[in-house]
């Protein structure tokens, strides 16, 4: 073995912050640390001008303003209530509030990167969120953002940062506990490299594939779309969980309808319109109120299945709204409609079924209102993440933003004292095994097969209805993929990445499924058919798991409360705001 990792490695970096991700969070956390002065490593396994759940467009910034410029406590909390009869609360309601305490700050932050937040008059668009149980103060923004990412890449090639684009990270690099950067490849060339940071930031979005896309397409296995967005693998849980970081609420994932006339979008994207909620019916016209899992499983054991949605009821204005938006994040959808036959104003369109979905909001990595990864109830030094990854309430465009410049803001000060890192040479040369391993085998298993074969377990065994004996042989047939992923071939260094996040997806099916098995009662979208009550001893519960000495550890926790302070604002917002409704 060498001490030398020139030896190894085809470049070795040294950088104050490493960003795993160049989303909009990544991209704006890049650009605010190298405007306090940081040297920062930014790497990117697509491309930072399209990337990302944002990279094609999209039509909605959905923060916690207010009319008034404020944002309440009542918001955050009543977020929480309304997740919460669907599944478990957040883990730490701190973070949520710290989030939404300073939305008009990153309003003001994302003017200054180039990002157009107002509409064509100069002023925003104000819309109020049309989802059942929003409170009522809850504003969100109208954007057109087709261009947001290639806004965003500009200003952070601005900035100076260092950038690897098409560079897929393979692992976390650890010494005594702490993350010291992390390994990485560069998917086009195959040159393996070393990152060395006294910040590791990881923004790499929600988990997204595990189950059966939420547009299925006719294609098998060979293409098949996925929600915000195609190359959402979970490539930061994995990360973390295999550095020893904890992922909560992995058995509470989300679930939406699929959409059978081939929309290339997914039965949420038409809710965020012009304010104005769609309308869903039975196959005989009933109007439906509120279609979520146990809805709609009553439904079908009332015979009233199939049931659609449309926005037939739309304002000829809102019909405009709606066609603008649609070309703005989903440009396809009313091509693919109208070559159907199928006239948006008029037609209802067929929701197939409810499917499990992505993870996020209050599943994926466990956060503190800082950002800090925690291990247990301890933050891990030198890691840190925010956005649709990380289970504190971040999720969203506008979670993503706010997180990588709060945690920015924050760099300096927490830097300043940091001692240098030291790499551990063992996992170095580790690490290079496992990423180029591929290369050399020869007529193997494409890892579109083996991701397929992932998600057919998932949607078989696990799926809406769970029950013990299911999820053991879920966990059984998952447990004989794994010799797969030694017989997965790349021919180019391209496909390295395919066979990384299949390592990824492994991994993440089994934490997936583990949780599940935990889970032993049905609690909103979350079905036991051999449990099937709510248990109240788990009322605002959350598992947590990570690798502790090489063993698995699940644990029950109990959320974060909010901080004494943020209690006294909370009292405080109350009062002022029920003087103002009292003067109305």
């Amino acid at each position: 073995m060498t001490d030398d990792l020139t030896e190894i490695a085809d470049e070795v970096i040294e950088t104050d912050v490493l960003m795993i991700g160049g989303g909009v969070g990544g991209c704006c956390a890049v650009a605010k640390a190298k405007e306090n002065g940081l040297d920062v490593t930014l790497i990117e396994k697509a491309h930072i001008d399209r990337s990302g759940s944002a990279g094609q467009g999209i039509d909605h910034y959905e923060g916690f303003f207010t009319r008034d410029g404020t944002t309440t406590i009542e918001n955050v909390s009543n977020e929480d209530w309304r997740l919460g009869r669907y599944g478990v609360r957040y883990p730490n309601l701190n973070v949520k509030y710290r989030l939404y305490k300073c939305q008009f700050w990153v309003f003001e932050q994302l003017e200054k990167l180039g990002v157009p937040m107002r509409w064509d008059d100069g002023e925003p668009y104000w819309i109020p969120f049309p989802f059942v149980g929003w409170e009522r103060r809850k504003t969100g923004l109208r954007v057109h953002w087709t261009n947001i990412k290639p806004i965003l890449g500009r200003a952070v090639r601005r900035s100076g940062a260092r950038i690897l684009n098409r560079t897929m990270a393979i692992d976390l690099l650890t010494k005594d506990g702490k993350v010291v950067g992390a390994t990485a490849v560069n998917i086009r060339t195959g040159e393996f490299i070393v990152i060395k940071a006294k910040a590791t930031l990881i923004a790499t979005g929600k988990l997204m594939r595990l189950y059966n896309p939420e547009t299925p397409m006719p294609w098998k296995y060979k293409f098949r779309y996925h929600f915000c967005p195609a190359s959402s693998a979970g490539d930061g849980y994995a990360l973390v969980y295999r550095a020893g970081g904890d992922l909560v609420n992995m058995d509470i994932n989300a679930w939406t309808f699929r959409i059978r006339d081939d929309l290339t979008c997914s039965y949420g994207s038409f809710s965020l319109n012009d304010g104005v909620p769609m309308k869903t019916y039975t196959w005989d016209g009933e109007e439906i109120i509120n279609p979520n899992a146990t809805r709609y499983k009553q439904l079908e054991d009332e015979g009233k299945t199939p049931i659609y949605f449309g926005f037939d009821h739309f304002s000829e204005d809102s019909h405009k709204r709606l066609e603008v938006a649609f070309a703005d994040e989903r440009m396809l959808s009313f091509k693919v409609a109208e070559d159907r036959g199928f006239n948006p104003k008029t037609h209802r369109y067929e929701l197939q079924d409810l499917s499990p979905t992505g993870f996020y909001r209050v599943s994926g990595i466990y956060i503190d209102e800082n950002f800090r990864v925690l291990r247990g109830n301890k933050p891990i030094e030198g890691l840190y993440a925010f956005g649709d990854g990380s289970a504190g309430g971040t999720s969203g465009v506008a979670g993503a933003a706010t997180g990588g410049l709060l945690l920015a803001e924050d760099l300096p000060e927490i830097l300043k004292d940091m001692d240098e890192p030291e790499i551990d040479i063992s996992q170095v040369e580790e690490h290079k095994k496992i990423a180029l391993a591929p290369l050399a085998v020869e007529e193997g298993v494409e890892p579109l097969e083996l991701e397929s074969a992932i998600r057919d377990i998932c949607e078989r065994y696990v799926g809406m209805f769970k029950s013990e004996g299911k999820l053991r042989e879920g966990l059984r047939r998952l447990g004989s993929l794994k010799d797969w992923l030694g017989k997965l071939s790349a021919e180019t260094p391209h496909h390295i990445t395919g066979y990384l996040e299949c390592r990824n997806l492994l991994d993440l099916a089994e934490v997936h499924i583990k949780a599940c098995i935990e889970r032993k009662e049905t609690r909103g979208n979350y079905f036991r058919s051999d449990y099937p009550d709510i248990d109240p001893d788990m009322d605002g519960k959350f598992f947590s798991q990570r690798i502790e000495n090489g063993k698995e550890i699940i644990e029950l926790r109990e959320p974060i409360p909010l901080k004494p302070e943020y209690l006294k604002d909370a009292e405080e917002e109350k009062a002022e705001l029920q003087t103002a409704d009292a003067a109305s």
